[in-house]
């Protein structure tokens, strides 16, 4: 269908330029197609209806009439720009007539006028679309004259440079966008599937939305689906339905113009696919409460149940509808389109009928308002009031300028009569006026409309007469907060239906995770999944776990780190009391030991094994038991420094007697006897102790600079992530051992020395005695010594150490001590200087048996000569028997501890 070449004209003193979609956009090949009553026609009579108001209020233009001279775009760019070139003659006559030097004059001389108004269009109001918008906005950029769109809102046309002549009394969809997703963020659909259409305005809506989604958590799955063909066939359609359903996205977000054929295409085809009651639909556009191009189709209403749409706001012109319902056959003297709404409205065409029964007195008498009854289309549509205020706008714009330029002189003074874009340009950036809602009004940034949007809700009216009758539904709103801060988001879930009434749905790849889990990204770049954070971490953030500190575990919930319970070996430890109970042992064997050494202290057998030097052992021994109660102890820095002291101490205080004691027995006994008696050096027992204080005090001073190099402290020990163990400084490396070096080297010269006097008389061999000591005391070392470097546990380590001691202990009370004690209490006879005196040799080498006790007695000449075997028998102390002769030391025997 076409319009040719009509026009509205409605005459005044300054005219404004109006594009408007009188039609809707032609299919197959044609520029217009049908006529629209909202978007069209009723927009035009908004226009009309404004442009009254205006000439009728005493404050607006005084003595001037605003008229109106419109044009059908048919929301088609090309068609458009074809109408505009009426405005362009126009422009180009007004600047003909007062340029200095007319460019095109006529045979009279006078400058050549175009005719039919355009010669007094002082701005232009619209379009719908922001595809014709912005076709028209280059336009109006080259002639400097000033636009004003009701409905365009493309965020490329806020761009000031490109646009500088634009107004626009709606926001921009960059509102929108944050409405939209602040909308989808308030209802939990935080994934959401995306179609837009391959327009200006929808490619513009997705670039936005897409932008912007991550700031409202908000993910659009992959891919957004692109509309982008003027001729969507349903093959094209099906594949996008295919798409849509197989995303778990419920929600599909449609960034589309109004009614696009594109998008009814789709529906369609997901209806007859049955998944359409899968998804409720979020359009950034308002859509007709009936598909009026086919009525006959009374499922239509159900494609958009349960959708919902963020639309500029929604008012209404007061006294609108009662002028529209009151409009005759006889208003098409001043739009030209009128007749063809009417006809629309009555079903008949003169084509059809030569006669032409639309001119029926009935029909020419009616108004709209009589035939509501059969037509429902006749309420106002929603976006009226951006209209009145876009030429109010010009209306008030036009007013301050004519009271600066005629002074309050009524109609159009000589000032008025050329008026320059730039400066109604500059007047409308400061414009202030009240819209319908008595609300202040003026442009944001010098261009753009304030944000105003209406969140509606599409489903069937309760309080209608007739059953299921489908209605958009406010629900909420987006619009600047009481405080002027920004635009704030209102909504009333409880007022949101879903199709068929069914609670909402959700639509999410972003679940709430509980509490210790994070979010790990899945398919799409905003898309999670919960995963729980480690056994030791805790939630540091959404997408991110912390390791604890060693010593640290999680609370139940992983939101922070609290220190593990504090462990040590102490009294009441299981292993300390096994190590307590053998050392308690040890203790109370040695006083008892002791105590027997000390009753029989004057008795051979105790001389002969050396009182003082035994006595300092048992002092060592009595040391090493008691460490264990100081080792076992809770961590101190006294328990640790007393423990790397006496470790090594012990021991060494032990060994140190050992070896002065065999050392002495084989200087004595290990003499030539060619050489005569000759008493060895250093024997008396102020000289062992003195040799044994030099011998020890090297292990003194070695723990003393060790201590002094490294202070013995305390500190936290982590054997494992949730242990928190608290230990001596040193315990849980090899340094411990530093101190058991030196006692080694002494336990190796005592083994030496042990066989050295293996000959010695009895009471004086102590060969076996303590080469088992020191075999013993190695094996426990070489058991006990890998345990301790393999284990990980500090209490077993101190206990390690503290039951190597005691059975060290024990090992030497055993084997040093035990059989004297049995001597002593259990075999007196044996308590005897002649059986200490006993060569071994005379035992086991060149004779049939022992001499006995009683004949050595008896018999001073062999009691002698048996002296005399052991020419160093002198040096064995006073409490001993005389130095043995001279002659006596030449007897032909040799001696048994010589050599052999």
């Amino acid at each position: 269908m076409t319009t040719g070449n009509k026009f509205l004209n409605y005459s005044g003193d300054l005219m404004l330029g109006a594009l408007v979609p009188v039609h809707r956009k032609g299919q197959l090949g044609t520029d217009c197609g049908v006529i629209q009553l909202q978007d069209g026609v009723q927009t035009l009579e908004a226009m009309l209806y404004t442009v009254g108001m205006v000439n009728r209020d005493p404050h607006l233009l005084p003595g001037i009439k605003l008229g109106l001279l419109a044009y059908d775009s048919c929301n088609n760019p090309t068609h458009a720009l074809e109408q505009s070139l009426d405005f362009v003659k126009g422009f180009i006559s007004h600047l003909n007539v007062f340029h200095e030097d007319p460019d095109f004059t006529c045979p009279s001389g006078s400058p050549a006028v175009f005719r039919g108004g355009a010669d007094q269009v002082v701005a232009i109001i619209g379009g719908l679309s922001s595809a014709v918008t912005i076709q028209l906005a280059t336009l109006m950029h080259m002639f400097k004259v000033p636009q004003v769109s009701y409905m365009s809102t493309s965020p490329a046309l806020s761009d000031r440079m490109t646009y500088p002549y634009f107004f626009r009394t709606v926001p921009s969809d960059l509102h929108q966008a944050h409405a939209m997703l602040g909308l989808l963020r308030r209802l939990g659909w935080t994934y959401v599937s995306m179609v837009y259409t391959d327009t200006e305005y929808g490619r513009h809506g997705w670039e936005l939305l897409s932008n912007l989604a991550a700031n409202y958590s908000v993910c659009i799955a992959s891919p957004a689906h692109r509309l982008d063909k003027e001729y969507f066939t349903d093959d094209e359609a099906a594949g996008v339905v295919l798409n849509l359903n197989a995303t778990e996205a419920k929600i599909v977000v449609v960034f589309s113009e109004s009614f696009h054929s594109s998008v009814i295409t789709l529906l369609r085809k997901a209806r007859d696919m049955h998944v359409l009651e899968k998804f409720t639909l979020v359009f950034s556009d308002l859509w007709p409460d009936k598909f009026i191009e086919r009525p006959d189709e009374t499922w239509q209403p159900k494609l958009l149940e349960g959708s919902i749409c963020v639309h500029p706001v929604s008012r209404t012109i007061n006294g609108f509808d009662e002028y529209f319902r009151a409009l005759k056959l006889d208003h098409e003297r001043v739009n030209p389109w009128w007749r063809e709404l009417w006809q629309d409205f009555f079903g008949c065409r003169d084509e059809d009928n030569p006669k032409g029964h639309c001119n029926d007195p009935r029909a020419t008498v009616a108004s709209l308002n009589d035939i509501r009854g059969s037509r429902e289309d006749l309420q106002q549509a929603r976006y009226l009031h951006f209209v009145r205020d876009a030429i109010w706008a010009v209306a008030q714009a036009l007013t301050d300028l004519h009271r600066d330029r005629c002074h309050g002189e009524p109609g159009l003074c000589p000032a008025m009569r050329h008026i320059q874009g730039s400066t109604l340009r500059d007047y409308l950036k400061r414009v202030k006026f009240n819209d319908v809602n008595n609300q202040p009004f003026t442009f944001q940034n010098g261009r753009d409309g304030p944000p105003r949007y209406s969140v509606l809700n599409y489903h069937h009216d309760d309080d209608a007469a007739e059953p299921g009758k489908y209605l958009w539904h406010p629900v909420g709103d987006y619009t600047m907060s009481q405080d002027e801060s920004g635009p704030a988001l209102h909504v009333n879930s409880s007022k949101i239906r879903s199709r068929g009434d069914a609670p909402l749905q959700s639509s999410t790849c972003t679940p709430v995770c509980e509490a210790g889990h994070i979010r790990t990204r899945v398919r799409d770049a905003c898309c999670w999944r919960c995963r729980r954070c480690g056994e030791f971490q805790v939630r540091h953030n959404d997408w991110t776990c912390e390791d604890c500190l060693p010593g640290h575990r999680p609370t139940a919930n992983h939101q922070e780190c609290v220190k593990v319970p504090e462990e040590h070996i102490g009294y009441s430890h299981p292993w300390a009391i096994a190590a307590m109970a053998v050392a308690s042992f040890g203790l109370v064997a040695t006083v008892l030991v002791s105590m027997v050494f000390w009753t029989h202290r004057d008795t051979p057998v105790i001389k002969a094994a050396g009182r003082e030097l035994s006595a300092l052992l048992l002092v060592a021994e009595l040391a090493s038991f008691l460490v264990t109660f100081v080792m076992v102890a809770p961590p101190s820095s006294t328990t640790c420094g007393l423990t790397r002291f006496s470790l090594g101490f012990c021991f060494t205080m032990s060994y140190a007697a050992v070896l002065t004691k065999t050392n002495r027995i084989a200087r004595i006994f290990n003499q030539c006897p060619g050489a005569g008696p000759k008493k060895a050096r250093y024997t008396s027992p102020g000289s062992q102790l003195v040799i044994t204080a030099l011998l020890t005090s090297v292990e003194a001073l070695i723990n003393l600079a060790w201590l002094a190099y490294e202070p013995a402290d305390v500190r936290d020990h982590f054997p494992s992530r949730d242990v928190r163990q608290r230990i001596c400084a040193g315990l849980d490396d090899t340094s411990y051992l530093v101190g058991l070096a030196y006692p080694l080297v002494l336990i190796g010269l005592c083994v030496v020395y042990a066989v050295k006097t293996r000959k010695c008389p009895g009471g004086f061999n102590e060969t076996r005695h303590i080469a088992f000591t020191t075999y013993t005391v190695t094996i426990i070392w070489l058991a006990f010594v890998p345990l301790y470097l393999a284990s990980t546990s500090t209490a077993i380590r101190t206990v390690t150490l503290a039951m190597s001691l005691s059975l060290s202990g024990l090992v030497q009370l055993s084997c040093l001590f035990c059989p004297k004690v049995y001597i002593v209490m259990l075999k007196p006879e044996k308590n005897t200087k002649e059986v200490v005196m006993m060569s071994t040799c005379h035992r086991t080498h060149g004779s049939t048996g022992t001499l006995p006790a009683h004949h050595l007695t008896t018999n001073p000449l062999m009691k002698a000569r048996h002296e005399a075997r052991s020419p160093c028998a002198s040096e064995l102390g006073s409490d001993m028997s005389r130095a043995i002769t001279a002659s006596l030391a030449d007897h032909d025997e040799e001696s048994s501890c010589h050599g052999h």
